[in-house]
């Protein structure tokens, strides 16, 4: 019996314990120091995903903009958004509002390209590495390159027999 109303008076405390918790958490989050766009998130987990895929595209992404204007939040394929509906509005959010947002990317497209991709990089980092891409991709050094690709695609087809593919 005294087992019993020892497990009772734990299970008691934990519960308490527990409501304290989510009641501090509650009172935390409060208002938050950032305010999201107007917008909807939509059904928990699946959020507008199926609104976007049963119609097309463009007439989901053109009614929020009317509904919400240039810059609203959604929930799609799991993962909460800002959408930007024009490049006015990516401007703005790039200029006064960038160090509010990180951009992230579908999981699908970090296995495609690997975790170590220009773009998933942000900061100091990025920005070296953006400077050395766009140094070997800039014009005058594809320009410099012209001749070694015009001399190894002439050997190539040089070395086809014939002269043919």
């Amino acid at each position: 019996m005294a087992g019993i109303l020892v497990y009772a008076t734990i299970l008691l405390m934990t519960l308490v314990w527990c409501r304290l918790l989510r009641r501090q958490k509650k009172g935390s989050q409060g208002k938050s120091e950032t305010q999201l766009p107007p917008g909807s998130m939509g059904w928990p987990y699946i959020g507008e995903t199926l609104q976007l895929y049963s119609r097309d595209p463009n007439v989901f992404f053109a009614s929020k903009q009317r509904r919400y204007g240039e810059i609203f939040k959604t929930h799609i394929l799991g993962c909460p958004s800002v959408m930007l509906a024009s490049p006015e509005a990516a401007r703005f959010v790039l200029v006064t509002q960038a160090h509010l947002f990180k951009p992230t990317y579908p999981h699908s497209k970090e296995r495609l390209v690997g975790p170590a991709a220009l773009f998933f990089h942000q900061g100091d980092y990025h920005t070296r590495l953006r400077k050395l891409v766009q140094a070997s991709l800039s014009i005058e050094a594809i320009r410099n390159l012209v001749p070694d690709i015009d001399a190894l695609a002439a050997s190539t087809v040089d070395s086809w027999h014939g002269g043919h593919v």
